[in-house]
């Protein structure tokens, strides 16, 4: 089963301080939706909303077009996988995945079943008889991502799962989830502070700050088009063009992202002077200075073959300037 989310003017408070601030919301039945801010801008707030173990001081949450309003979190058709996994030691894999559905009352051929079911989905069905201790963290982590798919939830909610990880396997575990995601179809509602992260697995992000929603949309969408300067310094770097470059319209500032910044382009900088660069691999990563204006400072990266010596002065250039509020 799946189901679409309607979050309507979510508010919660904590005394005097304002957690949430009228978010508005929608996700697609099936969709994979990442929540991504920084430390305490609300999103496991939301997420804890979502799954009933906060009530929201003002607002109203629809699973599946039904209101939550006072539905126990174990009466909710969600369910919750937490970053610490929470895996019974002195159990098998097999009676940690179907440890849900003993709970529900199946009986326990069917909820073995089940079980081997749902580890063979997360590629451990040969290891079922085994305890938590004898598998690496990201075992480890399918183990909780089958327990949590294996009660049928209509919408999975997953707080930071990956940020126990080193960055390798996180990157490989992403990849997994959302492979599994598509097999399964759940609705998956997935907090990260990571920007990365978002960016690899998720069909829409929303972007938080300060308990409001600053951005939303694909990833693509995210990164290249992004509508405010927070959401553009918040997914990577971003340069401030002079307005008299591009456009005299207030109260919007406009950026370039260093990958769009380099020695060609379709808005001229003018000139400025390498102070340094750094080898990244596939580039240089290179701060620039303005010839014209020593405070004005451009990060760009710059393809192999383009670099030129520190301390020269280079004509520097600008395309896919995007035009940014300066808040929500």
């Amino acid at each position: 089963m799946t189901a679409d989310v309607a979050l309507q003017s979510i508010s919660q408070s904590f005394g005097t301080f304002r957690a949430l601030d009228n978010i508005d919301l929608s996700f697609g039945a099936g969709e994979f939706v990442v929540l991504l801010g920084p430390s305490g801008c609300g999103k496991s707030t939301l997420l804890f909303i979502l799954g009933g173990f906060l009530s929201p001081s003002r607002g109203t949450v629809k699973i599946g077009g039904r209101d939550m309003d006072g539905v126990a979190p174990r009466n909710r058709p969600t369910t919750t996988m937490f970053q610490d996994y929470a895996l019974f030691p002195h159990m098998t894999l097999r009676d940690n995945v179907g440890f849900g559905l003993r709970m529900k009352g199946m009986g326990r051929a069917a909820r073995n079943a089940k079980a081997d079911d749902m580890l063979d989905l997360v590629g451990l069905c040969d290891k079922a008889g085994r305890k938590p201790h004898e598998l690496s963290g990201g075992q480890r982590q399918r183990v909780a991502l089958a327990r949590a798919l294996a009660v049928d939830p209509d919408v999975l909610l997953l707080d930071e799962p990956l940020g126990a990880l080193d960055l390798k396997l996180r990157r490989q575990m992403q990849d997994e989830l959302k492979t599994i995601q598509r097999k399964v179809g759940t609705t998956f509602v997935h907090v990260t502070h990571d920007q990365e992260e978002a960016m690899a697995i998720a069909d829409r992000i929303v972007v938080m700050n300060h308990g409001k929603v600053e951005d939303f949309g694909v990833p693509e969408d995210i990164y290249l088009r992004p509508k405010t300067l927070f959401t553009a310094n918040f997914m990577g770097d971003i340069n401030r063009i002079p307005a008299e470059l591009v456009s005299a319209q207030a109260r919007v500032v406009h950026g370039v992202r260093p990958e769009n910044v380099g020695l060609k382009g379709d808005i001229a900088l003018g000139p400025a002077r390498l102070e340094s660069a750094a080898f990244f691999g596939t580039y240089h990563r290179c701060h620039f200075r303005s010839a014209d204006d020593r405070s004005t400072p451009y990060v760009a990266h710059l393809a192999l073959g383009d670099l030129p010596a520190v301390d020269a002065i280079v004509p520097l250039f600008a395309s896919h300037v995007v035009a940014l509020r300066e808040t929500a």
